[in-house]
């Protein structure tokens, strides 16, 4: 009697221990009993009907963060675009987050990459580059809903990184060099038209100076013949005038020219002997008599 009654008690007291559950503050124990759900046990102490009731899953309401992992996408302009991104949930209803979805935490991760997929799928490289605010708050508004049917809080999304391929990037640098090369090909070849066109104008602008130079000087030399002619013109009146009036001084000019001939005649190194008539006056007499007045 005393073993039985021993193995009763131990029975009892073992019991009495798999009944017995202690909760933490942060925790939530989904309990099922004989095999359909029977509650869900909060924090403090609460009690089990052991070998009925069976505890199949602890959640907890603190906010769990899950990595999204590197999703590939196919933007608008057919450029395949990464982006990873990190998701903050919380758990407000442990009941459906363990019957509603299966893994709840993979199931939220797959749901959210969907949705980010089809995102950058509306967008093109550029614009998923630069928008990602309007992307995070597009995959907030599209899972929000769905999480909210698995007993989840949707808390945050942050987009850790948006890229391009690593071939796409070297599709784009080499489409930059490309570029670069075209500015500097159009660069030179404007530099060259630019000095070819200052060129001409330099060669115009001279050609035009040396005309304007030539035609002052035709112009100053062509003054200068009428000034000369006008002037010999009025010598000559003056002259005559004084001829007329008065022989004897013309008589005298022309003297004079003739000795200053025959002095210049005779200062020359190739002149050896100088003739002179013997009647000096008589030849100047005969020189001016066309001068003489009828």
């Amino acid at each position: 009697m005393n073993i039985v009654f021993l193995i009763i008690l131990g029975l009892v007291v073992i019991g009495i221990l798999m009944s017995v559950r202690i909760i933490s503050q942060t925790d939530a124990v989904v309990v099922q009993r004989i095999g359909k759900y029977h509650r869900t046990m909060r924090s403090g102490l609460n009690f089990m009907i052991p070998f009925v009731d069976r505890a199949i899953a602890v959640t907890t309401s603190k906010d769990q963060m899950l990595t999204l992992g590197t999703v590939d996408a196919i933007s608008r302009d057919n450029a395949v675009v990464l982006a990873d991104a990190l998701i903050v949930i919380r758990i407000t209803d442990s009941e459906k987050a363990i019957y509603g979805v299966e893994h709840y935490e993979q199931s939220t991760v797959m749901l959210a990459a969907a949705a980010l997929r089809s995102k950058l799928g509306d967008l093109t490289l550029d614009e998923a580059l630069t928008s990602r605010d309007a992307i995070k708050t597009s995959v907030q508004e599209s899972i929000r809903n769905e999480l909210v049917d698995w007993g989840i809080t949707l808390r945050n999304i942050e987009i850790q990184q948006i890229s391009p391929s690593e071939n796409m990037v070297h599709a784009m640098e080499a489409q930059a060099a490309a570029e670069r090369e075209r500015k500097a090909v159009e660069t030179r070849a404007e530099g060259e038209k630019r000095a070819v066109s200052l060129r001409a104008d330099a060669q115009r602008y001279e050609a035009d100076m040396v005309a304007k130079g030539r035609l002052d000087a035709a112009l100053s030399d062509a003054e200068a013949q009428i000034k000369l002619a006008e002037a010999t013109a009025k010598s000559v009146e003056k002259v005559g005038a004084a001829i007329k009036d008065n022989p004897e001084a013309a008589q005298y000019m022309i003297a004079e020219k003739w000795v200053e001939s025959y002095s210049r005649l005779a200062e020359s190194d190739n002149t050896k002997i100088v003739a002179l008539p013997t009647d000096v006056m008589t030849t100047v007499n005969g020189l001016l008599k066309g001068f003489a007045p009828k």
